[in-house]
């Protein structure tokens, strides 16, 4: 009898398709997050565990590095398209913003590419880190210890691929069990104690306009403002409350099939293709358009039809050639 695959856990994609929408809420924010601290500090606590949770479990969907031809796969699915949208993205910004001053470089990745780029990397790090002792203590070692070198930053995506990688080596080693601890009973009045708490305690460690620097973990340390040997524990605070947050919100995730299952197996889509559609309608209207704090709760409207249009089946099929680096496949398939 043939085995049967089988199909991915309903709780993994119900948790992706959310922290990504909370991503595209994220990036409605950051143009306007000077204007109200309180959607600044909304936005400070999503940004402790949006990224950092969804890398966290595309590393649990990484296992499969050994697999023949993997290199090869993620070449096509993320180098490929690396390419593709940073060239696009590259020209449309340039006749977006009519700016003869703005300057377009392959490596240094557009808006949300950089995720691709890390993505890549993160996959070939495997390769390495599964074979070493202590993986995950010289990951964190490497991604505080990244913040002191100042000539590492923006320029292939390298500052975030460090920084971020200890999530995605974690989520690789991590199981479904691991993941589900979350769902035990009283979990969720835990989980709401410890975003009390994280809230507290992020308050303590960063100052509220200085916060989200931190958590884009592209800039040095010397960069942000800190040139002091310490600056490295404000790192390690940030891995540790990104954690304890990133699991209470597992806690309130769905286990069961929902409408946006189907959609969390296309986040790639959404993330891609989102950046331009946030900074489109700024650079149109937008910054207008929302006046009063009230006209805030705008944004949140159009969150939902972003990510539920970008996640669609007809973007998918319009689109599937490009982000899934399809257009390329004759090249890679052919023989030398």
């Amino acid at each position: 009898m043939a085995e049967v695959k089988k199909s991915r856990d309903p709780f993994i994609d119900n948790a992706r398709f959310i922290l990504v929408f909370l991503v595209v809420l994220g990036h409605f924010f950051v143009p306007i997050r000077g204007d109200h601290p309180v959607i600044n500090e909304i936005n400070n606590l999503l940004g402790l565990f949006r990224m950092p949770a969804l890398i966290l479990l595309t590393g649990f969907l990484s296992k499969g590095f050994m697999k023949p031809g993997f290199i090869k796969n993620i070449t096509m699915k993320l180098l490929v398209p690396y390419f593709i949208f940073q060239i696009i993205f590259g020209v449309y910004y340039y006749f977006l913003y009519n700016d003869p001053t703005y300057e377009f470089y392959l490596l240094s990745p557009q808006f949300t590419l950089w995720f691709l780029l890390s993505l890549f990397f993160w996959n070939l790090m495997l390769f390495v880190f599964t074979k070493i002792k202590y993986p995950l203590l010289i990951a964190v070692i490497l991604g505080v210890g990244v913040g002191y070198i100042s000539e590492i930053g923006h320029y292939m995506s390298m500052h975030r691929t460090f920084v971020f990688f200890p999530f995605f080596l974690l989520g690789y080693y991590m199981k479904l069990e691991h993941l589900k601890w979350v769902k035990k009973r009283f979990m969720k009045v835990a989980a709401v104690a410890a975003f009390v708490f994280v809230y507290i305690m992020f308050e303590q460690v960063l100052s509220l306009n200085e916060s989200l620097n931190w958590l884009f973990g592209y800039t040095p340390y010397a960069g942000l403002g800190y040139e002091e040997w310490y600056a490295g524990f404000f790192r390690l605070a940030i891995y540790g409350l990104s954690l304890i947050v990133g699991f209470a919100f597992l806690a309130f995730v769905p286990t069961r099939e929902t409408f946006f299952t189907e959609l969390g197996k296309r986040t790639a889509y959404i993330y891609i293709l989102h950046g331009v559609v946030v900074e489109t309608m700024y650079e149109l209207y937008l910054y207008e358009a929302l006046s009063s704090v009230w006209d805030y709760t705008l944004i949140l409207v159009y969150g939902v039809i972003i990510t539920l249009t970008l996640g669609s089946n007809r973007t998918v099929r319009w689109m599937r050639p490009l982000i899934e680096g399809r257009v390329a496949q004759p090249i890679l398939n052919r023989k030398n």
